[in-house]
């Protein structure tokens, strides 16, 4: 059976139950499992083959649907889903009190912070709307290569920290190259935990909305302010 919720985003997953059944013994059974999908409908076969792809699973023998239902929201990025977006279009993130905190310590052998690196940065977009508590940990950042990427974190909320110390660790841990959030605590102590890994910290970002699940890149630029902090930034997909 099939449903339709939601309103208005233009985008749209999919939350079903099936079973996968592997060709040498076994079986997968999934409960409430969402999933990114590029269009606004999906048959039972396609969804079947979506998740095998997205899971990466192998010797398959079939898979089944028994539950369906069609939900318009924001792409989550779900992997190998072709969900994502093949248009140019930028999108300006800057809000009221978008800024940015640099690290305790500059780069290795530079004067200053590193302009450079908030310039043409391929996005991670975590996204965390509808959780009771939108803190990314460890596991929301597992499925994500995060070395050299702006890791975006939309909490859909202006207030409260947006990362856990095990995730601070893991980003510094991975090589990411900076933390972005459209949460406004920039004097928190997960600002304070990323400005000691050696890693900015971007807060107070706008429009998450309108960032695809896949295919960004951020653009941070600075400019003149007595306290070196203002920032306007940009998403850039296609």
């Amino acid at each position: 059976m099939t449903t339709g919720t939601g309103s208005g985003s233009g985008q749209w997953r999919v939350d079903f139950d099936a079973e996968v059944v592997f060709s040498n013994g076994g079986s997968l059974r999934t409960e409430g499992f969402r999933l990114d999908i590029p269009g606004d409908g999906i048959g039972d076969a396609e969804l079947g083959e979506l998740l095998v792809r997205h899971l990466g699973l192998l010797m398959v023998g079939g898979t089944a649907i028994t539950r369906k239902e069609l939900i318009q929201e924001p792409h989550k990025g779900s992997r190998n889903t072709g969900a994502g977006t093949s248009r140019r279009r930028p999108a300006d993130l800057t809000g009221p009190a978008t800024r940015v905190d640099w690290p305790a310590e500059p780069p290795s052998g530079a004067a200053g912070p590193d302009l450079a690196g908030l310039v043409d940065l391929p996005v991670v977009l975590v996204r965390l709307l509808g959780s009771a508590d939108p803190v990314a940990d460890r596991l929301a950042l597992a499925p994500f290569d995060l070395a050299g990427h702006a890791v975006v974190v939309h909490t859909g909320r202006e207030d409260g920290p947006y990362l856990t110390e095990d995730a601070v660790a893991l980003l510094a841990d991975q090589g990411a190259a900076l933390v972005a959030t459209d949460s406004r605590d920039s004097a928190g102590p997960v600002t304070a935990a990323l400005s000691k890994a050696g890693l900015p910290a971007i807060t107070g970002l706008a429009g998450l909305d309108a960032l695809p699940a896949t295919g960004s890149r951020l653009h941070a630029v600075p400019f003149p302010a007595a306290d070196g902090a203002h920032v306007r930034v940009y998403g850039v997909t296609g």
